[in-house]
């Protein structure tokens, strides 16, 4: 695995865990409208949801497999629902976890560019806002269709339509861990499924911030899905790539059953179902994830000739976080069965070079007055860009404006900043830095792991040198910097940074 996809699992592994006291704190709304324990259930998860039911009521659907499925709550609807036979994968084993306690789900613990099933193991197959998150996500997008029998079904808030905005995004992404990091275009999508690849809007955009209660929250969702084409007015997309026709099928349920599911669907917080082994059809299906042999069961492990796979409080985790990543030149020959539709296979080779990032930036010194030395540079919704300056120049319109640096994962001693400070308003005196740094350990920016420092508020240039090898908590390898340029507004430009 590569070294986000490393980062992310292990920070997943962290958000999906219970707590010490055995509580746990939902990623979907699956203890009700508003519950504490859930993230704030925003409109626009619940309108996701309803968007996959209805597609999926019209696909023929028995078996089907949800890749990223966090902790089940949609495999539990649609089993609930219409009647399939769900199986949930997550590259968190304690997802998988969660997903079997809550709703008594099999669940898989896997990368998703090497899924450890059969080729066509499962009716449709489900991968929902996750595509912009992985770090090889053409190789996914060729997975979820060799092991889907009738249909792929994708949803992404993360297509655009405009080539110069998805170049300038790309250009921002510096690898932080479950990084909105891939965007796709229409194009994109065709090249990936086919010319059968239909695209819906996930619902109207214009989504409330909250909703009172569960009528309010109905009388949206019966209003805000009626749509059938993507649009200006949309929000965020759902890809339904059929391989024929005549995986369609009337649908057998109007909306307000459907949402009457969706609303009944919660779980206690109290629920807890057991440890259990994966049903046979589900064990029948998995395969080595590297040499697709068939696996059997050989104590808390799962083996081939060649290979074995530890199995978890009752989960087989497939992640192995010591793999080689997928190569270029592997993709290219996996794209030769694309012989038939060169066009196609040259257009997803150009799709992954657009996309890849590199785990970390080999540079030391950084001149802003270069483009590419700032790729990888995210600067907050405080620093807004303004012209005039030979580098970074913005105007800071808080007092908390920040930049974030690529992934550097190696050794840092000191920096050294030139930058520009001014607003006539405040005193020559008045400005102060910070800056915050992460290790692999830990992850997060915090207070205790930063230094503060002065600045100069008179519109000349300065170096500041901050010797950080002796400060508390500092890391043998620095992972990322949050450079705290201010702490006011102003006008800030910033013309070099050096690592030391």
């Amino acid at each position: 695995m590569g070294t986000y996809s490393v980062e992310t699992r292990n920070w997943l592994e962290q958000r999906y865990a219970r707590r010490t006291d055995g509580s746990y704190f939902a990623h979907e709304p699956v203890f009700g409208l508003g519950h504490p324990d859930s993230e704030p259930s925003h409109p626009v998860r619940f309108a996701r949801i309803l968007r996959i039911l209805q597609v999926l009521d019209g696909l023929h659907c028995r078996s089907f497999l949800d890749v990223g499925g966090s902790e089940g709550f949609t495999a539990a609807l649609l089993r609930n629902l219409l009647g399939v036979v769900p199986v949930t994968l997550d590259l968190s084993l304690e997802a998988c976890r969660r997903a079997r306690e809550l709703f008594d789900l099999d669940g898989v613990a896997a990368d998703s560019w090497r899924l450890p099933f059969a080729d066509a193991a499962f009716d449709v197959v489900l991968c929902s806002e996750v595509i912009e998150h992985v770090e090889h996500p053409v190789e996914t997008l060729l997975e979820l269709q060799r092991v889907a029998r009738n249909a792929v079904v994708l949803t992404t808030e993360e297509l655009l339509h405009d080539r110069d905005e998805i170049a300038e995004k790309l250009f921002r992404r510096n690898g932080w861990r479950h990084e909105e990091r891939n965007l796709l275009h229409p194009d994109d999508v065709t090249a990936a499924f086919g010319a059968r690849a239909r695209l819906l809007p996930q619902c109207d955009a214009g989504i409330p911030q909250s909703l009172p209660d569960a009528a309010a929250l109905r009388a949206w969702l019966l209003g805000a899905l009626r749509r059938q084409q993507i649009g200006p007015d949309q929000h965020g997309v759902v890809v339904v790539a059929t391989c024929s026709d005549a995986d369609y099928r009337p649908r057998r349920h109007g909306d307000g059953a459907l949402i009457d599911g969706l609303l009944d669907g919660m779980v206690s917080t109290h629920t807890r179902h057991p440890e259990r082994p994966l049903s046979t059809p589900v064990m029948a299906s998995l395969r080595c994830p590297v040499c697709r042999s068939v696996l059997r069961p050989d104590g808390n492990e799962l083996r081939c000739d060649r290979h074995r796979w530890p199995v978890r409080h009752g989960v087989p985790d497939f992640v192995d976080l010591g793999a080689e990543p997928p190569s270029r030149a592997e993709l290219q020959q996996r794209l030769r069965t694309f012989a038939g539709e060169p066009g196609r296979a040259a257009a997803l080779l150009d799709l992954r070079d657009r996309l890849w990032l590199p785990s970390a930036v080999v540079r030391d010194e950084f001149d802003f007055a270069l483009l590419e030395h700032r790729r990888g540079f995210a600067p907050n919704e405080q620093l807004v860009p303004r012209a005039g300056g030979p580098g970074f120049s913005w105007l800071s319109t808080g007092i908390d404006p920040h930049l974030r640096t690529p992934r550097l994962g190696r050794p840092v001693r000191a920096i050294e900043l030139e930058l520009r400070l001014y607003n006539p308003a405040y005193p020559r005196d008045a400005a102060a830095g910070q800056v915050f740094w992460t290790s692999d350990e830990e992850q997060d920016f915090f207070e205790k792991r930063s230094r503060t420092f002065a600045l100069v508020n008179d519109g000349q240039w300065h170096t500041v040198r901050l010797e950080l090898a002796g400060e508390p908590d500092w890391p043998a390898v620095a992972t990322w910097l949050r450079l705290d340029l201010a702490n006011g507004p102003g006008e800030i430009d910033l013309r070099r940074l050096r690592l030391c």
